[in-house]
Order: structure tokens, then sequence, then C-alpha cells
């Protein structure tokens, strides 16, 4: 009997100690897929976003082809946002703390003009993007949250959007 329970204690341990250790795949999570802004949200508890509150009237199957992020391994992000605007810049993340930061940096516009987009979700999208500095997700979809954690917007894969 006693032997049993050392057992059960050890398998306990090492449980507990692999909960612990538990890090994001930053790769596995960000690349791979395009991602499609489902919506921007308001939350009062980081820990919960789920009860995170629509900040607009956003329809995320409005305009598929706009109102996206790709992330490429190479460190690269390619956001694609309407009016034919088209910028790039370099993303990293950061999986192995209990932050999660996350931020996009050295933009560079490739076409259109992000400053004169009239389309108000593109230019939502677009600010928000510039002061980004915390992730939550997984491979399914992420969220990104401004330095507060109160804002956010989230993304799905994109080719799971049926407009």
């Amino acid at each position: 009997m006693v032997g049993k329970l050392k057992q059960l204690f050890m398998l306990l341990c090492v449980a507990c100690l692999t909960g612990c250790l538990q890090q994001d795949d930053v790769e596995y999570i960000f690349t791979g897929k395009e991602w499609h802004l489902a919506g921007f949200y308001q939350t009062a508890d980081w820990d919960n976003p789920n009860m995170g509150t629509p900040l607009n009237d956003y329809n995320s199957h409005t305009d598929i082809a706009a109102y996206n992020l790709l992330l490429l391994t190479d460190g690269t992000a390619v956001v694609t946002l309407p009016q034919g605007c088209q910028m790039r810049a370099l993303w990293e993340a950061d999986g192995h703390s209990k932050v999660r930061s996350f931020k996009l940096s050295q933009w560079k516009v490739v076409t259109g003009n992000p400053d004169k987009l009239t389309d108000k979700y593109g230019r939502q999208m677009y600010e928000q993007l510039l002061n980004v500095s915390y992730y939550q997700g997984d491979a399914n979809y992420i969220r990104l949250f401004d330095d507060s954690k109160k804002y956010f917007m989230q993304f799905g894969d994109r080719a799971k959007f049926n407009p």
C-alpha cells in the first residue's frame, strides 16, 4: 500500500511540474495560416477574455479579402486592410514566459496609404496593431491585446470563414 501511495505521489508531482513548465510553441500558434479579424473587444479580466464585450458592429464576413494578418516563419508580418492597403512589419512573440508578449515593428507600406483609410474597421485594426503588446490563443484563434490588457482584437483562421 505504501508503495502505491509513493507511486501516486510521484505521478502527481510530475503532472504538477509539467503543468508549470508549459510554454507556447509560438511558431505553431502563429504561422502556417492567414489570420482574419473576427472582432474588436474590451475586457475587464485579462485572465478571462471570453467575457469580452464587442466594441462595435464589425462583421467578420463582410470582406474576407481584407482585415487579414499573415505571420511568416522568417519574422515577417503581412497586414492586408481594405482599400488596397497592404503593409509589412517584423513580428516577435515570447511564448516562454507568463507575460506572452507580442509586438510588431519596422512597418513598411507596400501598397495604399494606411493614414488615408476611410474604412473605420480597417483604420481601427491598423491603429490597434501599432499598439499590440500581448497575446493569448492557440492554433485556432489569437487575441492581440494592447498594453493595458483591456482591449483586444480576436483573429481566426481565414480558411474557416465562410462569407
